[in-house]
């Protein structure tokens, strides 16, 4: 198996010239901060893929897709896994009417994401696997997907954090690093240290970011503010 198999059983050729466009809108609401270390680890790895877990109205990914093509990897694929129902945060502390859109009572998040991706002209680069993240990594396993990049932005409960990067850290390429957001939610820094415990990684912290750094990546990290912490200790501000 190989991600070419991936891509012709979900997305083949014609996948954004065949999907019905009548709904898509752009929406510029995001949770989203444009921080350099999505910059640095781009141009540190230089991708072929990337795969990003939560991607509520795709403005992370079509950051991670302009990065690309400005340093000329046009060609990079960027897979976003979410079924778009939104996260518990949103349906308590969001509009809920006018952040999710929703259409006989469900979420139309998707909407906003393929019209941002056209938008930024980066259909083509983004493909949305609209599964939850656990089936996410088992169908990537399945097919022998692999990724240069893994995003983990999804939810923040400790229990989801510790499986997503249980279960995304074997589809990893040789290369490949993982990354997250979301720092500053104890539950979420407290499994990315147990997880780093248990898979001997060290953790850096650049704001809300955090990364899986290996001793190889290391030795490229000059960006600033970065922080190589143990454990969580509270969310130092840069």
């Amino acid at each position: 198996m190989s991600n070419q198999a991936f891509y012709d059983r979900f997305f083949p050729e014609n996948f954004w010239a065949s999907l019905d466009r009548s709904s898509f809108l752009t929406d510029e609401q995001s949770m989203f901060g444009g921080e350099p270390v999505f910059e640095w680890i781009i141009k540190t790895v230089r991708p072929d893929t990337i795969v990003e877990l939560g991607t509520w109205k795709g403005h992370s990914a079509n950051h991670m897709a302009d990065v690309c093509k400005s340093i000329g990897l046009s060609s990079t694929k960027i897979i976003c896994i979410d079924t778009f129902p939104g996260g518990p945060e949103h349906w308590v502390l969001g509009d809920v009417l006018t952040d999710m859109r929703r259409r006989n009572g469900m979420p139309t998040i998707n909407d906003a994401f393929y019209g941002n991706t056209i938008a930024r002209g980066n259909d083509g680069m983004i493909f949305p696997l609209t599964v939850d993240t656990v089936a996410g990594w088992r169908i990537m396993k399945d097919l022998g997907f692999t990724a240069d990049l893994i995003f983990v932005d999804a939810g923040h409960a400790y229990e989801q954090v510790v499986s997503e990067i249980e279960g995304y850290m074997p589809r990893l390429s040789a290369r490949g690093v993982m990354f997250g957001d979301d720092y500053q939610a104890h539950e979420v820094a407290n499994a990315v240290h147990d997880m780093a415990r248990k898979h001997g990684f060290t953790v850096a912290v650049i704001g809300r970011k955090w990364i899986a750094v290996t001793e190889t990546l290391l030795r490229y990290l000059m960006l600033p503010d970065v922080q190589l912490r143990t454990s969580f200790d509270g969310w130092i501000h840069p």
